[in-house]
């Protein structure tokens, strides 16, 4: 049960492992693209390719028919990667439960945006978490962890890509340790914090922050909801900057020093050496592409 890229390496190694995949459930298509054309989720396409069949994709999870189809397929175990809140009706109904792979080590970061989170809080660990689904929300009994270093300059692309690839090795050891009844451990919820939803609203910069922190979200917001500022009313995002030691001077927001390579932006602590931006309706660039296009000079305030 999955819809987004990050449940596809779990769907391959189910494929591989020699375990029977009794079926496929994932979101119905949605229109997007400027065309609205009809797009089936990136799990649909990916079972499509391997063949796999049925492939449910239901509209209501409590719907008469859907839970009638789930009960006629029998299956062990659910293995839900990236899917919706299921109710109780569908997580109950399989003997050994319905396991989750969330991309955290909880009880730390439940909610949909785990990966995002510890990125913009500076973690320099995360892993995943496979655990057993009951009614909470990322609450469940834990069945295994598996830890990853977080590297200085890793953004959530890179994170995402090398979690999901994580959870999906772990899983046939998670499988296995429900078969062979292995005790789970149940959540410390005393320790638990939470992952909630990005908004588009975070991404708007606020100098006065330290410069670590800006950056820390400059990494976690890629691609959604991006890291942006403004110049003489000029919406700019801020594709990718390091972070400079020090404290100057001059207000939060301000050119502080400017080459022609990059220019750096004062922070509340520290400075933001900005390398690539994407100006309102352009493409990405290079901060030298910028300002041969435009001046910028020492005293300019973002804001």
């Amino acid at each position: 049960m999955g819809s987004a890229e990050f449940g596809i390496p779990a769907l391959e190694k189910l494929f591989k492992s020699g375990h029977e995949i009794v079926g496929i459930v994932s979101t119905p298509s949605r229109r997007k693209g400027r065309g609205l054309r009809s797009c089936d989720s990136p799990i649909v396409l990916r079972a499509r390719e391997l063949d796999m069949n049925p492939i449910l994709v239901p509209e209501h999870l409590k719907s008469i028919d859907f839970i009638a189809t789930l009960t006629d397929l029998n299956a062990d175990v659910y293995v839900v990667v990236a899917y919706r809140i299921l109710p109780p009706e569908v997580f109950l109904l399989p003997r050994f439960g319905t396991i989750n792979i969330h991309a955290s080590l909880l009880p730390k970061y439940r909610g949909p945006a785990p990966i995002q989170r510890a990125i913009q809080y500076g973690e320099t660990q995360t892993g995943i978490t496979i655990f057993r689904i009951d009614a909470g929300i990322d609450t469940g009994n834990i069945i295994l962890q598996k830890t990853l270093a977080i590297s200085i300059e890793e953004t959530t692309p890179h994170l995402y890509k090398r979690l999901s690839e994580l959870g999906a090795e772990s899983l046939p050891e998670a499988i296995a340790a429900l078969e062979s009844g292995k005790v789970l451990f149940t959540q410390n919820s005393e320790r638990a914090t939470p992952a909630p939803k990005l908004a588009k609203s975070e991404g708007q910069i606020y100098w006065d922050r330290p410069a670590l922190e800006i950056f820390n979200m400059l990494r976690a917001f890629k691609p959604f909801p991006g890291a942006y500022t403004f110049l003489d009313g000029q919406r700019i995002a801020i594709e990718w900057a390091l972070p400079i030691e020090g404290a100057g001077p001059a207000n939060p927001g301000t050119v502080i020093f400017v080459t022609d390579e990059y220019f750096e932006v004062q922070c509340g602590r520290g400075a933001l050496r900005v390398l690539e931006i994407k100006p309102a309706a352009k493409k990405n660039m290079s901060a030298r592409a910028f300002m041969q296009g435009r001046k910028l000079a020492v005293g300019m305030r973002f804001n």
